[in-house]
């Protein structure tokens, strides 16, 4: 009887001494996780100070005052973007989007698919933090009706992690209704008039549109979803932009916000 038990102890400590095992890597892992985390949230921070050095003009001049007499030329535009792409040794940066009073400020890259950017950074390095990147479908000028840039919803501020208050700040939107957009040719002004959560099942990554899926089947799907109240009328005569991002809350759940460009 006492050797049964002996047996049974010794199985016991064979079990415990596993589970300590297995919390012990698995704390360690969390522990190296967090620690990249960490490391990649300061190498986005550098990196996004690095390009809106770059642009500190725009953002302190341009985007406060702007107006028909103090609009850059193109040629102003595209030597600040090429500043940015030798910086960052990146030929696939095609615009700097910014919404001025938030955190959201930093180059638009565009790539062959929508996973590279999912997970390196603009110089290139992998990095949790992403950048802010063009669905690959569309045109790198934003002339296609809906234009998609993604972005992650980083626990630090990052990236787009400011969407989020489009949907759960009511005043938010007032505070904050335009969107800029400088490219190699011009600068682009949206004005925000839809933002709302969804799941994946709603498809409004779309690009190209036909008479089975036109245009105004999505227009009407925003407005019906739409949280924010602009009093801005959207027809199939306008361009639109949409900022996407992850809502963290629940899985395949995101955040989208919907511009009209002026």
């Amino acid at each position: 009887m006492g050797g049964h038990n002996h047996k049974r102890l010794k199985i016991a400590h064979i079990i415990a001494t596993i589970a300590v095992i297995g919390f012990g890597a698995l704390f360690v892992y969390n522990l190296a996780d967090y620690f990249f985390y960490l490391r990649d949230n300061r190498i986005t921070r550098q990196n996004t100070a690095a390009v809106q050095e770059i642009f500190v003009q725009f953002i302190d001049e341009i985007l406060v005052d702007i107006g028909e007499e103090i609009m850059p030329s193109p040629s102003q535009n595209q030597d600040l973007l090429n500043r940015a792409r030798q910086l960052t040794h990146n030929t696939n940066i095609i615009a700097y989007i910014a919404i001025p009073g938030t955190n959201i400020g930093n180059v638009v890259v565009q790539y062959s698919n929508n996973e590279h950017f999912l997970h390196h950074d603009i110089f290139g390095n992998p990095n949790v933090n992403g950048s802010l990147f063009m669905d690959f479908r569309n045109t790198p000028n934003f002339t296609d009706q809906n234009t998609i840039i993604f972005g992650h919803n980083m626990r630090g501020g990052t990236m787009f992690h400011n969407l989020r208050y489009y949907v759960t700040q009511p005043n938010f939107a007032a505070r904050h209704p335009q969107i800029f957009v400088a490219t190699d040719g011009q600068i682009l002004i949206y004005e925000v008039f839809a933002a709302f959560s969804t799941n994946i099942d709603f498809d409004y990554i779309q690009v190209h549109f036909t008479e089975a899926q036109p245009f105004n089947a999505l227009l009407d799907e925003i407005n019906r979803r739409n949280t924010l109240s602009t009093r801005i009328t959207i027809t199939e005569d306008d361009n639109i932009l949409i900022l996407s991002t992850c809502t963290n809350t629940h899985q395949d759940t995101r955040y989208v916000v919907v511009a009209r460009l002026i």
